[in-house]
């Protein structure tokens, strides 16, 4: 078999890290989290979700801060916020499926 690396953006790391935490893996949760401090970035290699990236990512880094309560999380939470920005610059509000 093989793997994707969905968008590019470490999905599955940053979708993983609240179950980290509610099952006590708390250094595996930290090796996701330097993860993040290291190696996320706000905009992937290819077009992305904006569902998906709303509710795992976004959804992921705020999850994150309301369990273990570090800055990081808001912060890159906000960069990607922010490059979602022009997907709902649309006549109706309603966003563009990708961006």
């Amino acid at each position: 078999g093989t793997s994707v690396a969905w968008f590019g953006m470490g999905l599955t790391i940053v979708d993983s890290l609240d179950t980290l935490w509610l099952m006590g893996l708390k250094q595996e949760f930290a090796d996701g989290k330097e993860w993040v401090r290291g190696h996320f970035r706000s905009k992937g290699s290819r077009p992305v979700s904006v569902f998906e990236c709303t509710i795992r990512i976004v959804g992921g880094l705020l999850a994150a801060h309301a369990l273990e309560g570090d800055q990081l999380f808001i912060d890159k939470a906000r960069e990607v916020v922010d490059a979602m920005l022009p997907a709902f610059n649309t006549p109706t509000g309603i966003p563009h499926p990708t961006m």
